[in-house]
């Protein structure tokens, strides 16, 4: 008998209660931590919608992530320890290699039994890039043919500096999409204004993507008037875009910021930011600060202005989420039209990859006629 969650076999729902239940789509590479966040001989548990997956590192360094189960009595791996090239469950001392293989039992292996038995668990392609660690949960032969997203300005000679900036939210990740793509929420930020009257002109979808443009001012930011030349009088447009499951955007090509989501289940989704600037201008010496102190100035820029920025749309979107767990029923009342280009992009990507999952139907997809129809 298959599994009923397919695109055509699913009962339509109101658009609101369809997409805030789809899953994200796991043919995709996903930033489960930092490259410093995971140390030589440590073992941590990632989630991946659902799937608690052992992300650990050999004591010579090596990196690997194996299913967050020990196939004995089902414990998480992550509660055991790095032994060697291998992660030992701590109730009994089995170990697994970064391939998901019992390569070892501590104790006897039962009576007449003289040779270890084939036994395993699920691995996971994994790889690290610009300081971030990557994972891909959905079909392994497909890993090698997935690029990750394109940045200029973390490749070639002279990669841009960021610190990674990791919020954990309790919403659904795509009430966050909408958010980081929505500048329509400019009250909610009215104390610290990092934009001002922002007009939406136009949108567009190009494959994977959609490109939000809005016209807007930067020059009343505390952080522009500080650290950008002319106080950000000369910005007055961002490019804001959603490349499936990544979220990005452009002011000038001069200060861009990229959103890696690691949606957990259907109310956690850690975040991953990472802040691009170019040149930073001090005002008061008249001239851009120098490379040494870029990481430093970053760092305080994050603690004293970004962090408190994203703890504004953190706190309204966990009640965003509160909010749809109490009327669930309410009916969808956006005034955005590209918010449900972004809801449509997440549904066929989400529908396309169940599709495809042990179980499914193997029924002609229906492609292009998602119901996301505005109000």
């Amino acid at each position: 008998m298959s599994n009923s969650n397919t695109i055509q076999d699913i009962p339509e729902k109101p658009t609101r209660r369809q997409i805030r239940s789809i899953g994200p789509n796991g043919n995709y590479w996903y930033v489960v931590d930092t490259e410093s966040g995971l140390k030589p001989g440590q073992v941590k548990k990632v989630r991946f919608w659902k799937q608690d997956i052992a992300l650990f590192r050999d004591e010579e360094g090596g990196l690997h992530a194996i299913e967050d189960r020990c196939a004995h009595r089902q414990l998480p791996l992550s509660s055991g320890f790095v032994k060697g090239k291998n992660v030992m469950c701590t109730y009994h001392g089995w170990e697994f290699d970064g391939c998901g293989k019992c390569v070892k039992i501590s104790h006897e292996l039962g009576k007449d039994r003289t040779r270890l038995p084939k036994i395993k668990v699920r691995d996971y392609p994994v790889k690290q890039q610009w300081g971030l660690i990557w994972l891909f949960p959905g079909d392994p032969e497909l890993a090698e043919s997935v690029s990750l997203p394109k940045i200029p300005q973390l490749e070639g000679e002279k990669p841009w500096p960021f610190i990674p900036v990791e919020v954990t939210i309790k919403s659904h990740f795509t009430m966050i999409v909408e958010n980081v793509c929505d500048f329509n929420h400019e009250y909610l930020h009215r104390r610290k204004q990092p934009f001002s009257k922002p007009r939406l002109r136009e949108w567009k979808r190009d494959a994977d993507s959609i490109h939000v443009y809005y016209d807007t001012k930067f020059d009343q930011s505390p952080a522009a008037k500080l650290f950008v030349e002319g106080g950000a009088r000369d910005l007055n447009e961002i490019d804001i875009w959603y490349q499936y499951p990544y979220q990005g955007s452009d002011i000038g090509g001069k200060y861009i910021h990229w959103l890696f989501m690691l949606p957990e289940d259907e109310g956690t989704t850690r975040c991953f930011f990472v802040f691009l600037f170019g040149p930073i201008h001090l005002p008061l010496i008249n001239r851009n600060i120098p490379e040494f102190l870029r990481k430093p100035i970053l760092w305080f820029t994050n603690k004293w202005y970004i962090e408190p920025l994203l703890a504004e749309d953190k706190w309204a979107l966990e009640l965003e989420q509160q909010g749809y767990e109490r009327y669930p029923e309410a009916p969808q009342i956006e005034l955005n039209p590209a918010v449900f280009h972004f809801q449509k992009l997440s549904l066929e990507k989400w529908y396309d990859y169940i599709h495809t999952q042990p179980g499914q139907s193997t029924r002609k997809k229906v492609t292009g006629k998602t119901a996301v129809t505005p109000l």
